[in-house]
């Protein structure tokens, strides 16, 4: 019997290596599903029946950041595929490697507003790194290679691969599979070997008094946390990251300070301002991380910037030393180069400096308040619950700067989040795929109440899918982050963020299958998370938050990072 173009599909996914496909069928796509129901049934793929597609890109995206790979999903024509922007630019702005495949309405309709047709390459054209509609059954198998080349090349982003209906449908005798992609016009960022500048950015943070090294997500992506600790510790440099960057530095190594910026610890900020040289290891230096681009330039410290992205070193400011590629294989240059010129400085000083910089800020953090739970306690009781390397997700609000503050990522890659996009809704779905990623591990979503209702009804999903991921909902009945502006910089003009009492989330988690527990002490929640684990099913601990609460440290909106706000100002000095 002649393959079809679904069969192609089907057959090209698998000589990529997926083995999971997240999604919902619908009209468009279905071709697919019929094509690899044999697949399912003789255990080659496994696809796991979101909820929402919205969900099925976050889970694709939680797959992908968890092991490295790209993860995949798959939606319909239409809404199915408009349902899927959100996933995909959360993923695009995190530069995570997702390939998404969407049905389309049959060739000779489209343009002409057929029955759930969208413009899926327009929709997509600024939402992903690259987005292609497939017309011919022929090149199938070329896109699809393509797609994932696409997506794990320089620095990785999701991509689409959108296909019409009856191209899906129609049968082929001649199938050739490509051997290597070829993409007209794409050429990845490659990694070049500058001595010269290899050189002086050894020389700048030998001879700086003040060095520091800035982690960013292409430190997670580039597995060169080992580079990185290598270099902080031979030349005793203290060491930062921005909010993603936190899931490559261990928190406990002595010289990490932990995330700067608009809600990063204050210390860590300071710390960066204080600097005269910065070694930035793929970060795209963000306003939430570098607030102010003119309070950085005024510090006059000089910028050394490893990026597989040679536009990132011009977005900002003037970069001293711009070095292009591969963060891991230009650190070891950069340590061959430290080790051949030789230390000169005595940073004892400067180390000195930082640690008074995190005592004095610790001040303002782990405070007890009678008849509450305190964030950070909340969050070092669940650390202490799992193990060293369970991988946390989060939602998007208040939990999330908590998490960015008082979360000790232990092991590289274990702290997923939302963070370019800020994606309410991302940590029960991105949960589950990394759950599907490493089944191995124990997989905790870190979510507020607003968030987690956002996408909760694939709690679903993992109950018949049997994903046992933990989700601790941060109770509060607010949108905490949107208030707490309302409340410090807006007059106290409170207004469309509180919630009534529902849901109540045991009964909800129990209405789905799932554990629930109203954890209102610490040592329940603790006993809830080793139930929870024990019983390896997904379960949901709802834990009170005081609607009152802050995300601190913070900034005023627009606030430069030195304007850091690290007590509670309604309650005076």
């Amino acid at each position: 019997m002649l393959p079809s173009g679904a069969r192609l599909v089907v057959d090209a996914l698998k000589r990529e290596g997926v083995s999971t496909i997240f999604g919902i069928p619908g009209l468009t796509n279905m071709p697919i599903y019929d094509a690899f129901l044999e697949d399912l049934q003789n255990g080659e793929l496994r696809h796991v029946l979101m909820r929402h597609e919205q969900a099925a890109a976050h889970a694709a995206d939680g797959y992908a950041r968890a092991s490295g790979k790209p993860g995949v999903c798959t939606a319909t024509s239409g809404p199915g595929a408009t349902n899927l922007v959100t996933g995909m630019v959360t993923a695009y702005w995190d530069s995570s490697p997702v390939v998404a495949i969407t049905g389309q309405v049959v060739r000779s309709v489209i343009g002409k507003m057929a029955f759930q047709e969208a413009d899926t390459p327009g929709i997509f054209a600024n939402a992903t790194k690259y987005v292609v509609q497939v017309k011919n059954i022929h090149e199938i198998p070329l896109w699809i290679k393509n797609a994932f080349f696409i997506a794990t090349t320089g620095r990785p982003g999701p991509v689409v691969v959108d296909i019409p209906r009856d191209v899906q449908l129609e049968k082929v005798d001649d199938v050739k599979w490509p051997e290597k992609p070829n993409v007209k016009g794409y050429r990845p960022f490659r990694t070049i070997i500058d001595t010269v500048k290899i050189k002086r950015a050894a020389e700048i943070l030998i001879e700086a008094e003040r060095p520091i090294i800035l982690a960013g997500t292409g430190a997670v992506w580039s597995n060169s946390t080992p580079e990185i600790l290598e270099l902080s510790e031979l030349l005793g440099i203290p060491m930062v990251s921005t909010l993603p960057g936190k899931s490559a530095i261990p928190h406990d190594h002595p010289l990490f300070l932990g995330a700067m910026g608009y809600y990063g610890r204050a210390e860590a900020s300071m710390a960066a301002l204080e600097s005269d040289a910065m070694l930035i290891v793929g970060a795209r230096l963000s306003d939430r991380t570098f607030t102010s681009y003119d309070e950085m330039v005024e510090t006059r410290k000089k910028f050394i910037m490893i990026n597989i992205d040679p536009t990132d070193s011009e977005r900002a400011f003037k970069i001293d030393v711009p070095l292009y590629g591969d963060a891991k294989v230009l650190l070891r240059e950069i340590i061959s180069a430290v080790r051949l010129v030789g230390r000169k400085k005595d940073n004892t000083a400067w180390i000195r400096r930082v640690k008074e910089l995190r005592d004095y800020y610790s001040q303002y953090y782990y405070h007890e308040e009678d008849g509450k739970l305190k964030p950070w306690k909340i969050l070092k009781t669940i650390r202490n619950a799992i193990p060293r390397d369970a991988i946390v997700t989060t939602g998007v609000g208040q939990h999330q700067m908590w998490s960015e503050v008082f979360w000790e990522v232990l092991e590289p890659r274990t702290f997923l989040s939302s963070t370019g996009m800020g994606t309410m809704g991302f940590g029960l779905p991105a949960a589950m795929g990394a759950k599907m990623a490493r089944p191995d591990k124990v997989v905790v979503d870190l979510d507020g109440d607003g968030s987690f209702l956002m996408t909760g009804n694939n709690l679903a999903t993992a109950v018949d899918e049997h994903i046992p991921v933990i989700a601790v909902i941060f109770d509060n009945r607010t949108l905490g982050l949107v208030r707490q502006v309302q409340d410090l910089f807006q007059s106290k003009r409170v207004v469309g963020v509180d919630y009534g009492p529902s849901p109540d989330f045991v009964k909800l988690a129990e209405a789905y299958g799932a554990l629930g527990f109203n954890a209102t002490s610490y040592d329940e929640i603790s006993r809830s998370i080793n139930i929870a684990i024990k019983e390896n099913v997904p379960a949901v601990i709802r834990v009170p938050i005081d609607k009152e609460e802050l995300a601190l440290p913070t900034l005023p909106p627009g606030g430069k990072l030195k304007q850091v706000i690290v007590r509670d100002p309604r309650k005076g000095s």
